[in-house]
């Protein structure tokens, strides 16, 4: 078993990160082999498994610690889901699809596939945590929570990402006006519902 802790081992991960996204900015993801991170990153095969299943596994963790990193202590530490909470969201998001295209080649549909799959995996888990602890919502059931996270966090992801590829990518107070626009009244109707 590997220590995390260790520092050798916090090196050798972030060499094997760091030569993955150098591989990422000329290669597609699905021509990158283990055999071509490993070399990169001048360790041996078993090294690299020692560390990643495969090249998914440290895809996945690549996305989760770039999200989170991103995210401002102020949503961190939401306690209801206001117009700033979901301006932070909104720019958060935009901001890491931003980063993600300029590090990756896009001409890969499983890379996009599996990295937006995990990042509104994340964003709806982090709007459902804010809306549990935001009284308007936690008098409703649990359910109700999860489908209105739902909701709130594709209306999100889809705002960010149809901004960055209709190439309107010099205007992000535009993306806030609409987007947020859009997601505060739908709550507030929903808040004022009887459901």
């Amino acid at each position: 078993m590997v220590n995390q802790e260790d520092p050798r081992v916090l090196r050798t991960r972030q060499l094997i990160k760091d030569s993955f996204r150098i591989l990422l900015q000329k290669k597609g993801f699905d021509s990158i082999t283990i055999k071509d991170i490993a070399e990169k990153a001048a360790i041996n095969r078993a090294t690299f498994y020692s560390h990643y299943e495969d090249k998914y596994a440290l895809l996945e963790d690549i996305t989760e610690v770039a999200f989170n990193n991103m995210i401002p202590e102020q949503v961190l530490h939401a306690e209801e889901f206001n117009g700033e909470t979901c301006n932070q969201l909104i720019l958060m998001t935009y901001d890491y699809i931003v980063s993600f295209y300029k590090t990756c080649r896009m001409d890969s549909k499983s890379i996009a596939t599996i990295v937006d799959e995990k990042i509104r995996k994340m964003l709806q888990q982090m709007i459902e945590t804010i809306f549990s602890k935001d009284a308007t919502f936690s008098m409703r059931d649990t359910i109700n929570i999860k489908i209105i996270s739902a909701m709130t966090c594709s209306a999100i992801y889809s705002a960010a990402y149809t901004w960055l590829k209709e190439g309107e990518n010099e205007r992000p107070d535009l993306l806030l006006d609409i987007a947020r626009t859009y997601v505060m009244k739908g709550l507030d109707l929903y808040r004022n519902s009887d459901v």
